[in-house]
C-alpha cells in the first residue's frame, strides 16, 4: 500500500501520524522504517447546561462530528436548534455547543463513546425501534449507480489510503451525487461527520442515501433513520438487528456492495434498473 500523506488536506492531515516500526519478514530479516498510523484521540463535546460527551475519534471535522452526534442522539432536530458551536482555543480537542432548550435533553450525561461503538449510552433499543419515524418512499436508484457511488466513496478515502485504519461514510442524493463525505477511525463517527456536514451546510438529506465503508450495524441504521435517509449501501455485512430496524423503518439496506453484485436485506423495491426491470430473479 502506497502511503504518501502529501495528498492529505490540512483538515485530514491531523488524523495521520508517523511512527518508526519494525517489519519482521519470513526470512528472519528485520527492517526499521517509518509508517503512517491513523490518529485516535479523545474529543469532548461540551453541551452548555447539559453535560459532556467524550468521543474516541480521529481529530478532523470536529464541528461536524459534534453536530452529527447530538443530532443522532436526538438532542437537536436541526442545525437551527444550535445557538453556538466553537472549538475551544484554550482546551484542545474540546467542542462547545449551546442549544435551545437544553432542559429537553434526558439522555445520560458525561457519556464515553468508544471508537468501536456508537450507541454505548443507549439503554432502551426497543423504545427507539417503536418511536423512530419510518423513512419516506420516494427514493429509487439503479444497482449500477449504487456500485458507482461506493467506488467513488472508496476513492476519496485519503486517510485510509495513507494508514489502512479508517472508515468512511458519505451522503448521496437521488442522482448519485455525493453531497457529503467524511472519514474517521470509527464507523459511526464517520457517519456522524457526514450527517453533521449536511446539517451545518444546509444540505437537504431528503430522498437521499448513505454509503458506508464497513458493516451496517444497528446504530448505523438508526443514525440514517434519524436523518431521514432512505437507502444504506454498505461495503460489508449487516447485522440481524440492523436488518430488523431497516425493515421496520422503511430503509433499503444493501450489504456487500461490490463491482459485480449487491445483497439487499430490506426494501428491495427502491432499487430499480429501467433496462432490466421485470427480469429480476
Amino acid at each position: 500500500m502506497k502511503k504518501d500523506n502529501n495528498n492529505l488536506s490540512d483538515n485530514t492531515a491531523q488524523a495521520v501520524t508517523s511512527k518508526d516500526i519494525y517489519i519482521i519478514k519470513t526470512d528472519s530479516t528485520i527492517d526499521r522504517k517509518p509508517d503512517n498510523i491513523v490518529v485516535e484521540q479523545v474529543v469532548t463535546v461540551m453541551i452548555d447546561k447539559v453535560g459532556s460527551f467524550t468521543i474516541l475519534c480521529s481529530p478532523s471535522d470536529l464541528k461536524a462530528l459534534a453536530v452529527g452526534f447530538v443530532f443522532a442522539e436526538g438532542m437537536i432536530d436541526s442545525a437551527d436548534d444550535i445557538l453556538d458551536i466553537t472549538l475551544k482555543q484554550d482546551m484542545p480537542n474540546v467542542v462547545g455547543i449551546e442549544i435551545h432548550d437544553p432542559s429537553r435533553i434526558t439522555i445520560e450525561r458525561n457519556m464515553i463513546v468508544a471508537s468501536s461503538c456508537g450507541m454505548c449510552g443507549l439503554r432502551n433499543i426497543e423504545k427507539l425501534m417503536e418511536e423512530m419515524t419510518p423513512s419516506a418512499g420516494s427514493f429509487q436508484m439503479s444497482p449500477e449507480k449504487i456500485m458507482e457511488i461506493t467506488e467513488n466513496m472508496l476513492s476519496r478515502q485519503k486517510i485510509f489510503h495513507n494508514t489502512g485504519g479508517s472508515h468512511a461514510a458519505c451522503i448521496f442524493d437521488a442522482e448519485g451525487t455525493i453531497t457529503s463525505f467524511a472519514e474517521d477511525i470509527g464507523r459511526h463517527n464517520a457517519l456522524d461527520k457526514a450527517i453533521g456536514k449536511c446539517l451545518l451546510e444546509g444540505i437537504s438529506m431528503k430522498s437521499c442515501g448513505a454509503a458506508l465503508s464497513g458493516r451496517a450495524s444497528f446504530e448505523m441504521v438508526s443514525k440514517a433513520a434519524r436523518a431521514g435517509l432512505e437507502l444504506i449501501a454498505a461495503v460489508s455485512a449487516p447485522s440481524s438487528l440492523a436488518v430488523e430496524a431497516a425493515q421496520k423503518w422503511n430503509i433499503t439496506l444493501c450489504g456487500f456492495v461490490g463491482p459485480e453484485r449487491i445483497n439487499v436485506y430490506a426494501h428491495q423495491e427502491r432499487i430499480k434498473d429501467p433496462d432490466t426491470e421485470g427480469n429480476q430473479t
